[in-house]
């Protein structure tokens, strides 16, 4: 077996992308991003349409970045099959407000990961009490879906050094 089919491949949850942007600016961080980039590139994570999508005002750097990673053709998008699964998971764990819509990204998050085989990276905690709605961590947890929380465990898999 080829060690490179061995490897795991992350894709990033919207608040990862964020956190990443916040404590470390794109502007001031340079070296990051370039190696951020890089490991893009060469497919040891996925950066999806629809968390993209979720990046709001006040993140123009990160948005203008993605928008970037998109031209290059480094972007994926979700499919049919994958908003037909995301309908599916939350039928069985609730995890989109129904008033907000907040949320209808991580279905389709988790789709995409459990459909493709990748590792969820999310910096979300698991909900506190059985009457909230359900959180990454849990519907990972539940539908075997591997998903970490530590930004480091996440760049030492992609190879980040100084």
């Amino acid at each position: 077996m080829n060690p490179s089919e061995d490897k795991r491949v992350y894709i990033l949850d919207t608040n990862a992308l964020i956190q990443f942007s916040l404590w470390l600016p794109i502007d001031l961080n340079k070296f990051f991003w370039a190696k951020f980039e890089e490991s893009l590139s060469r497919g040891e994570w996925v950066l999806l349409d629809v968390m993209v999508d979720e990046i709001k005002f006040g993140n123009d750097g990160l948005k203008k970045w993605c928008e970037k990673q998109k031209q290059k053709g480094l972007m994926r998008s979700i499919t049919d099959d994958h908003r037909n699964r995301g309908a599916e998971i939350n039928n069985t764990y609730k995890m989109i407000d129904d008033v907000t819509g907040k949320s209808t990204g991580d279905t389709y998050l988790i789709a995409y990961a459990e459909s493709n085989k990748l590792v969820v990276f999310s910096r979300e905690a698991p909900r506190k009490g059985n009457g909230d709605l359900y959180k990454i961590p849990d519907v990972c947890k539940a539908l075997k879906v591997e998903q970490i929380y530590k930004p480091r465990e996440f760049l030492e898999a992609i190879g980040y050094r100084n």
